[in-house]
């Protein structure tokens, strides 16, 4: 059974799973950076409260903007360079995934604990995210994987196109789109 929820300005809506707590959040990303010799420091730890309360897509421009947007930033003192540096961390860990959309768009995040897995269509017009999970697709690709011995870890699939509002609208994806580059990539590993 296919799910579909779109994520641009929105929240994610896709089914949620048990949602952990903030506090066993913290605890967890705590010991993640303590098994990396790292502190969970008042700037770190304002960082990941804010990735989580944010229920959709965000560049780290845009957190870093949140964050001096209403002073906390600036009263802790949070750089750009923390910013990226703490999404990288987290994307290590497994707290956040990192989706690669290219263009003028960049890297955006999302919180990936308490979501179940989906799957991302991502438009080359406008830049629209669809989240969808497919079951069947689930089992073609369980099936791939156990034909070819492969233990999987983890596994994302990012589709570009052309959603249905921009082919309305006439646009074909032909002007090469924000992943033209990208297209030859192989985008189903994390």
């Amino acid at each position: 059974m296919a799910r579909v929820g779109e994520s641009v300005g929105s929240g994610h809506r896709l089914g949620r799973r048990a949602i952990p707590t903030l506090k066993k959040i913290t605890e967890a990303f705590e010991q993640f950076l303590h098994g990396q010799k790292l502190r969970l420091t008042k700037q770190r730890l304002e960082i990941l409260r804010l990735i989580y309360a944010t229920h959709k897509h965000v560049s780290a421009e845009e957190l870093y903007d949140r964050l001096h947007g209403d002073g906390r930033a600036s009263a802790l003192r949070i750089s750009r360079a923390t910013v990226y540096r703490t999404l990288s961390l987290m994307a290590e860990g497994g707290f956040v995934q990192a989706l690669e959309i290219g263009r003028d768009r960049g890297t955006l995040y999302e919180h990936t604990l308490g979501h179940e897995h989906h799957d991302h269509m991502i438009c080359i017009e406008c830049g629209r995210i669809i989240e969808f999970h497919d079951d069947e697709l689930e089992q073609v690709q369980a099936r791939a994987i156990k034909r070819q011995g492969f233990r999987e870890v983890s596994h994302r699939l990012n589709v570009w196109g052309v959603c249905a509002r921009c082919q309305k609208a006439g646009k074909s994806g032909s002007g090469g789109g924000p992943v033209s580059a990208e297209r030859g990539r192989d985008q189903a590993g994390d």
